[in-house]
């Protein structure tokens, strides 16, 4: 999936050539690799779990209109995705920027899979979304904002959001995004 949107990403805008200092992006997992069975005693748990199976199966759901109109999306166009991954939504405005909205389902337990690999990360900045914990990790290369966030301890989502007209925002809409998110699974979107 997450090839599929970089390759659909470099069709619609052309990739930033980094962020700004306090931005980042993830790290993705090797093909062939697993999910970790540790839990480092690090990864910070999601106090109040929130049910997001509705929103896996119909990842479009993630945001509703006005979120996306609310970043300065006009007439955007949205597709969904589902591999072996998870499954996820892209939405692409004709202003400029996309945004996707992934579930990694194959990653079973939730942030502490990407934990398991903090040392192998060159970028990580802990952090939280409307109460939830989330991180920033590798993927600066690529100058791509990404903010994964743990919904419950057995699942996470991340945000990737790029604009190559103003690329200052990107993680700080990235993280309104995820709020939004939050507020969708909460059943306040």
């Amino acid at each position: 999936m997450r090839r599929r949107w970089i390759a659909a990403l470099g069709v619609v805008t052309v990739l930033l050539t980094g962020c700004a200092a306090t931005t980042a992006g993830r790290a993705e997992q090797a093909p062939g690799t697993s999910s970790s069975t540790t839990t480092p005693s690090a990864v910070p748990k999601v106090a109040h779990p929130l049910d997001a199976s509705t929103v896996v199966a119909k990842p479009c759901d993630a945001l509703t209109p006005s979120d996306v109109a609310a970043i300065g999306f006009v007439q955007p166009l949205h597709s969904a995705d589902r591999d072996a991954n998870g499954s996820g939504c892209t939405w692409a405005s004709e202003a400029g920027g996309n945004v996707a909205v992934s579930w990694e389902t194959i990653n079973t337990h939730g942030l502490a899979d990407l934990y398991v690999k903090k040392s192998t990360y060159s970028y990580w900045i802990p952090t939280t979304v409307a109460g939830y914990p989330a991180v920033y990790g590798d993927g600066r290369a690529d100058g791509l904002c990404v903010l994964n966030v743990g919904v419950n301890d057995q699942l996470i989502f991340f945000v990737q959001y790029d604009n190559p007209l103003d690329p200052t925002r990107d993680c700080a809409v990235a993280g309104t995004i995820a709020a939004d998110v939050i507020a969708t699974l909460k059943g306040g979107g």
